[in-house]
């Protein structure tokens, strides 16, 4: 039992300092300054990607929103609540399409149905907003699903363009002119806490330590009656 404990306490000690360490690399992207997305982009003229240590830094985009390739992102939570993003592609004056994040829409009565979101400005857009990296696919995209909705955010699957941002997309922090309307809830910042590893590594520590002294005890009281019998 004890190198049960033990083993449990480091685990939870190697994940605070696994969090740790995502929590400097998170915040030392927060506080660079904002940059335009214009200087971060590489292009090998099939791809347009950016820095793989991108994420989390803040961008500045000019474009026009691509509202006719506008999906919904199907369950994701906000507060306990269920809903879909909305993705809708942005194409920056230099031709290049970057998928943007403007945020969480409540879900509509049925999982076939899509809620209804207010169109975008049309015109020049100011955008300001997180890279977030695009998680690979591991399995293939599933086709049943409503017109309109999307499982995760895959830009070339969205948008198959060589002047697609395909390794990031962006979540939207604010726009010129605005470009969410009320039903739309902003998504919230990244999370930089070391949440409860430590408490749980010093439990499993305590309850080590209580196995041992409940075991002296235990052996204590065990010779005491031992030699009450011898004596008697």
């Amino acid at each position: 039992m004890l190198p049960a404990f033990q083993a449990l306490s480091n685990w939870q000690w190697h994940r605070l300092y696994d969090r740790q360490s995502v929590n400097v690399e998170i915040q030392s992207q927060i506080d660079k300054a904002p940059i335009a997305l214009s200087e971060l982009l590489i292009s090998d003229g099939r791809l347009q990607t950016v820095p793989e240590n991108s994420q989390w830094r803040t961008v500045e985009m000019t474009g026009i929103w691509l509202q006719d390739e506008q999906v919904l992102v199907r369950k994701k939570s906000l507060e306990s609540d269920l809903g879909l993003w909305v993705v809708t592609p942005l194409q920056l004056v230099d031709g290049t399409v970057v998928m943007v994040n403007r945020g969480w829409t409540a879900a509509a009565n049925s999982a076939i149905d899509s809620p209804e979101v207010a169109q975008v400005p049309t015109g020049t857009i100011d955008v300001l907003g997180r890279l977030r990296d695009v998680q690979v696919r591991t399995k293939p995209a599933p086709t049943d699903l409503p017109s309109g909705q999307v499982d995760r955010i895959v830009p070339i699957e969205i948008l198959d363009s060589p002047t697609t941002l395909s390794n990031a997309y962006v979540e939207m922090t604010a726009s010129r002119p605005e470009s969410k309307s009320s039903e739309i809830r902003s998504l919230p910042e990244p999370e930089v806490t070391e949440g409860a590893h430590r408490s749980y590594a010093l439990q499993w520590l305590f309850f080590e330590i209580m196995t041992v002294i409940a075991w002296i005890i235990l052996v204590r009281n065990e010779v005491k009656e031992q030699q009450k019998v011898a004596l008697s």
